[in-house]
């Protein structure tokens, strides 16, 4: 049964089809540059020797269904780009092991791959292995959906002589009748005539290349292949693109994997300190437990936990890992398997069936790359982690969720990593970083480790969350834990007196309430009172310990709103009133900067559809100028200048009275000659346009102004649930770019981390006084981003730069500026729109545009307290 495609997997694909459509009808740099999802780079590098060949990349991080996309991108190219219902496919990939993989998914009709393809082109498909490609008959062209599987080693040469890819063959001379063998691009024989070769044989019918993992495949050497194989596109597949060749037209998140159910999320991480014997015994427990949980689901699933052995030449190697399993963890032999390079001993059987009795896959490395087994979920690394790519890959085979079904049980909707470190804390960077290479970004990276002790740094620097508080209470006997949640039992340590009779609990974090009545029961009746209010106390400290958000506090912050007819209509940038008009005849063009210099100020300037490019030039006048102007009149320049510059407020006939007051002026009182204008146009035209933009920000920000100021227009600051803005307590919907990194350790941020804020600076000043103020409950470094909170200005929406919550209640909306900026129109009327958003705010809110020390002589947490008080 074919998969039904997940939201952002259609999302990609939508975006991916309009860049094929758009590119078919222009070019492919204002194909991608309209195409290209917000927020990444809209530059459109060409690809190297096919600067016309449009060339896109999807990325989709380690676990998103990139393959069973395929059928679906080879849909989009053939309606949107190549106009064909059954295009050519290559599909290329980096290594042997995943093409045999491939090869196989696209041949088994039950496999899902296969029934995508069919389902999109009715079965009329034919997979074909590159080693065959003399297979493939004419009448499978244009009838079927060809794909050819590759791996890019078997094109990718220095010399083609050798290759058979690139050799005549008997087998393909069918394709080649007629004219066919005179076509200028393909490649000659010595007889002037086409070779009968599988290279020109794509290039006859021009391709769609897809290339799988493409990160693999960003070499010259790599764009020389695809030059040879004439494509009609290229789409790269990847979850770490190589931003500085590949055009990523689509960007996934590792949450939006989370949200579509693809991923197990978080990662709890375990570290072992120089003891990878504790680290494998730690990674099978592990499995063991989660094997219990298994049970309770409702479809079968058996955890498999995958440790890295070391090599040959370090002391956990695979023999030495297998024999600790057996003799020391009791595993039974049977149920290991080993996967290496020489010893392959899961090739060709079904981990998922219910028969396989596999619980244990050790490996080196061998697993990298192609191998996809949802029951994986404990990763155990026995070697130092010391930035090893191949934990990245290694990494990436326990993500994926069984089923791509959110289980039932929490324990089972996460990824288990045991890791052996020197030093505390090291292996979350590593495995941080490791995230970050199988396609998370930064911020999901962070919120993906979870520790178990001690406290992990979530990337780089010295900031981490406050550790979870440990207590060390008296009891009589062990608690028996044994129905306690997983994750407890590990968050519980009983170590008993060394006479035997009784010991002690050390709690470490939240615990689950029959966790608690476990530990509680060690006591006598009359004692347990007193023991529950000791644990309490414990779990207050925990909860303490955690940030706002994550303890569900709400974070409403009002947004303005005018009433019209009883309605709250939402205050947007540019808002103006009803009967708003403006007189742009009243506004004259500023032309005094206007220079025309023949000797210096000459520009080439060359006109892309409503684009300018335009460079100085050195330019002889005396082979440009004479005749230039001969037939040509200033109605005439009116006339262009009308034509070119257009805005659908002004009325035409308004806009072109302004333009020829304004070449009037500068003929009769500037005294430039008609010909000098006519050169000079395109110069003269940008900068009629920067002055129309110019008078018409001045009229519409006295229109919002008076809108909100002098129209007498009710308004209101509304904090009521559905008009507010609320920020999401969930971390993943919080968009930063990047997240804070220094040695302080802020206290009261909503969530764990600030995010955008630099380690110094004022900024960061401004941000750590906020923090220090005893009246703020709560605050959060608010972004600049359209799911933050704003408020509306004349011509866009501004961001503060920090919201606090105050302990009575009130908001504190701050933003800081420097005090170049200050005095600025814009920050006067950011200042105006915020204290206007307080004064409206029934006394719940607060407004400061804060700067490092005021006309007062007041320092930041001065004219904070004073704003509070």
């Amino acid at each position: 049964m074919a998969l039904a495609l997940k939201l952002y997997q259609r999302r990609a694909l939508e975006s991916l089809e309009k860049f094929f459509e758009a590119a078919r009808l222009g070019n492919a740099a204002d194909a991608f540059a309209a195409c290209v999802d917000e927020g990444l780079p809209e530059t459109y590098k060409p690809m190297p020797g096919l600067p016309a060949v449009p060339y896109a990349c999807l990325r989709i991080p380690t676990g998103g269904g990139k393959t069973v996309m395929g059928a679906h991108i080879i849909q989009s190219a053939g309606r949107a780009l190549l106009e064909r219902e059954f295009p050519l496919v290559m599909w290329m990939v980096p290594t042997t092991q995943i093409k045999t993989q491939t090869l196989e998914a696209f041949r088994d009709p039950r496999h899902p791959y296969r029934q995508e393809l069919d389902g999109a082109f009715d079965g009329k498909v034919a997979v074909f292995d590159v080693a065959d490609f003399a297979q493939i008959r004419p009448a499978d062209i244009g009838t079927k959906v060809c794909v050819v599987i590759s791996t890019v080693a078997a094109l990718r040469v220095t010399d083609k002589e050798g290759r058979k890819v690139y050799e005549h063959h008997e087998d393909l001379e069918v394709h080649f009748a007629g004219s066919t063998r005179d076509l200028g691009y393909l490649d000659k024989g010595a007889d002037g005539k086409a070779v009968a070769s599988f290279a020109n044989l794509l290039k006859l019918h021009g391709p769609l290349v897809i290339m799988d993992e493409a990160h693999n495949a960003t070499t010259p050497l790599s764009y020389a292949v695809y030059e040879r194989l004439g494509p009609r596109a290229v789409v790269e597949l990847t979850a770490t693109p190589d931003v500085s060749s590949s055009n990523v037209l689509a960007s996934v998140s590792a949450f939006e994997l989370k949200a579509e159910n693809m991923i197990k999320f978080p990662v709890v991480l375990k570290e072992h300190k120089d003891d990878w014997h504790a680290a494998v015994s730690s990674a099978v427990a592990r499995r063991k437990s989660l094997a219990k949980t298994a049970l309770d689901e409702s479809e079968y699933i058996r955890p498999i936990l995958l440790v890295q052995a070391e090599s040959a030449r370090g002391a956990a190697t695979v023999e030495e890992v297998k024999k600790h399993l057996v003799d020391i963890d009791g595993v039974d032999e049977k149920v290991i398997a080993i996967a290496t390079g020489d010893q392959r001993e899961i090739d060709g059987i079904d981990l998922f069936a219910r028969d396989c009795p596999i619980e244990v896959v050790i490996t080196k490395q061998a697993l990298k790359e192609g191998w996809d087994c949802s029951f994986a979920y404990v990763f155990c690394s026995v070697a130092q982690v010391h930035s090893d790519k191949d934990i990245q890959q290694l990494l990436g085979r326990v993500l994926r969720m069984p089923y791509a079904t959110r289980r039932r049980q929490d324990a089972m909707n996460k990824a288990y990593a045991h890791v052996v470190t020197d030093s505390f804390g090291k292996a979350a960077g590593e495995l941080t970083q490791s995230l970050l290479s199988i396609g998370f970004n930064p911020l999901e990276a962070a919120a993906a480790i979870r520790r178990e002790a001690p406290q992990l740094p979530l990337r780089g620097g010295e900031t981490t969350p406050a550790p979870p508080p440990t207590t060390r209470i008296e009891v009589r006997k062990e608690p028996d834990l044994s129905g306690v949640p997983a994750r407890d039992a590990e968050r519980v340590v009983f170590k008993s007196n060394e006479d035997g009779n009784g010991g002690v609990v050390e709690i470490t974090g939240e615990i689950q309430p029959e966790t608690v009545e476990a530990i509680v029961l060690t006591a006598p009746p009359s004692k347990r009172d007193e023991l529950a209010a000791k644990i309490e106390h414990h779990l207050d400290l925990a909860a303490a310990a955690k940030a706002p958000s994550e303890l569900g506090k709400e974070f409403r912050v009002p947004r303005l709103y005018s009433i019209e007819q009883g309605e709250l209509e939402l205050i947007d940038r540019g808002m103006v009133a009803a009967g708003f008009e403006w007189d742009l005849l009243a506004s004259p063009p500023d032309l005094s900067s206007f220079r025309f210099n023949d000797d210096s100020m000459t520009f080439e300037v060359d006109l892309d559809d409503h684009t300018v490019h335009y460079h100085q030039v050195k330019d002889d006048v005396a082979t440009y100028l004479p005749g230039f102007a001969q037939d040509r009149t200033d109605t005439d320049l009116i006339g262009w200048l009308d034509h070119e510059i257009r805005d659908p407020s002004i009325r035409q006939p308004v806009l072109r009275e302004w333009l020829h007051r304004a070449v009037r002026n500068l003929l009769d009182e500037r005294g430039f000659s008609l010909a000098q204008l006519l050169k000079g146009q395109f110069i003269l035209r940008r900068k009629l346009e920067e002055q129309l933009l110019q008078a018409k920000d001045r009229a519409y920000r006295q229109g919002f102004q008076q809108a909100l100021f002098d129209s007498g227009l009710e308004i209101v600051a509304s904090d009521e649930p559905g008009h507010a803005f609320t920020y999401p307590a969930d971390m993943a919907l919080y968009p930063a770019h990047s997240y804070y990194a220094g040695a302080y350790r802020f206290r009261k941020h909503y969530y764990p981390i600030p995010g955008d804020l630099k380690n110094s600076g004022e900024e960061f000043e401004c941000a750590q006084q906020i923090d220090l103020l005893d009246d703020v409950e709560f605050w959060v470094r608010n972004l600049v981003h359209p799911s933050q909170f704003w408020m509306p200005t004349s011509k866009q929406r501004t961001y503060p730069d920090f919201v606090a919550k105050l302990k009575d209640g009130r908001l504190f909306v701050i933003e800081y500026k420097g005090g170049d900026r200050f005095t600025a129109d814009q920050e006067k009327e950011k200042r105006l729109v915020g204290d206007l958003w307080a004064k409206h705010s029934d006394g719940k809110g607060l407004y400061l545009m804060a700067q490092m020390t005021d006309d007062k002589g007041r320092g930041v947490r001065e004219q904070l307290l004073a704003a509070i008080e």
